[in-house]
């Protein structure tokens, strides 16, 4: 991908950045905007740079039809508008919702305009529109490795790899791109080629990869599309571990991220979430004598926290979260964004100090994501 354009709801814009894509690249693809009501104007726009009027297509309009009476909805009057699409072009089947893709091909550039709902674009991105690359590819195939990293900053993991992606240290035939694609949940590295053989192409990006992970060791998590809390549920389970929480700060937020998981049933058993200090006490036996010494956001209650967790659930493993999430309740000594994490073993507890930002949803965000980390490097016995 050379360029990526976000467009407003204005169809003379929306067709400027049409005609704009066209001229720079042989193909384009746009997404969203293709649903029934006034604000969904891509259509139109489409219409407007090829000089195609709208008309309505019988077959589309039937199957949408089909669509709604298989889900035992009346389809609304509205619907029927995502039948009238340009003329002449190529239609790609939507088999989740009702809007279908756009193909047009003119002077040997293709566009194509698919609905913009994730669990829509995905199939349509997977299957035709990755198939009608590779076709107008020449042969040519681009190789993509995603290393996934917690616990780094971009700039630190940068330093660990930078002699290794330098392009002009790589083979001319060689040349390998690498993307830091950063989020509060993490650091990304996108490792990419482009090639006419495929296999060396592969051989080269599991060389430069090999070589990567030995240098960012610890912080590695995962490969491709992985998530933490897949990872974290894997290794409980393959060590036969249950897991607990006890959440302050991020309210339920920890226990989400490992509910997701599908399955996760066979190693969390649940979670606290002591948001006052009487449920700090009544629920995870914090002493009232910590809060009162030490305050509810500190080393000693974290730990008290997880310890609490373990006795209360019958957990083997139990963390803590609690912290000033912000953007009020800081106090000079403790400002915004500290954070306390702890994790308890029988026998043996370790606390981490976190310090944060001031916005809320990233400290709760991050603070989540610790816990994961510091459950990931007990299981797998990293320092």
């Amino acid at each position: 991908m050379k360029w990526r354009t976000t467009v407003g709801d204005e169809q003379e814009i929306l067709t400027e950045a049409i005609a704009k894509a066209m001229q720079r690249a042989d193909m384009v693809i746009a997404t969203g905007g293709l649903g029934p009501t006034n604000d969904d104007i891509t259509k139109k726009a489409i219409c407007r740079y090829f000089k195609r009027p709208l008309i309505l297509y019988d077959n589309i309009l039937k199957k949408i039809e089909k669509r709604f009476k298989q889900r035992g909805i009346e389809m609304p009057a509205i619907n029927q508008n995502q039948a009238l699409l340009p003329q002449g072009a190529t239609f790609i089947d939507n088999e989740i919702g009702s809007a279908v893709g756009i193909s047009i091909e003119e002077d040997g550039k293709l566009f194509v305009a698919i609905p913009g709902v994730p669990s829509e674009m995905k199939p349509m991105i997977e299957g035709w529109v990755t198939d009608e690359i590779k076709k107008r590819s020449g042969g040519v195939v681009t190789i993509h490795r995603k290393l996934r990293t917690v616990g780094i900053i971009e700039s630190a993991l940068y330093e660990k790899v930078a002699d290794l992606i330098d392009p002009k240290k790589q083979k001319r035939e060689a040349k390998i791109s690498v993307a830091f694609l950063p989020s509060w949940r993490g650091v990304d590295l996108r490792l990419t080629v482009t090639t006419n053989n495929e296999e060396l192409g592969k051989k080269n990006i599991e060389v430069l990869e090999g070589k990567v992970i030995e240098r960012i060791g610890k912080y590695l998590y995962g490969r491709g599309e992985v998530n933490l809390p897949d990872v974290v549920g894997e290794l409980l389970k393959s060590e036969r571990m249950t897991l607990a929480v006890a959440e302050s700060c991020t309210g339920g937020l920890l226990g989400k991220m490992i509910t997701d998981v599908s399955g996760s049933s066979d190693y969390f058993l649940g979670g606290v979430i002591a948001y006052s200090n009487e449920l700090k006490m009544k629920l995870l036996s914090v002493p009232q004598i910590i809060l009162e010494k030490y305050g509810a956001v500190s080393k000693e209650c974290a730990s008290y926290m997880a310890e609490g967790v373990i006795q209360a659930l019958g957990a083997n493993i139990g963390v803590s979260i609690t912290g000033i999430a912000g953007p009020t309740g800081g106090t000079e000594e403790k400002p915004v964004g500290l954070v306390y994490v702890g994790l308890a073993v029988p026998g043996d507890t370790k606390v981490k100090e976190c310090r944060f930002g001031d916005h809320r949803e990233n400290n709760r965000d991050r603070s989540a994501v610790t816990a994961l980390d510091m459950v990931r490097r007990y299981l797998a016995g990293i320092e």
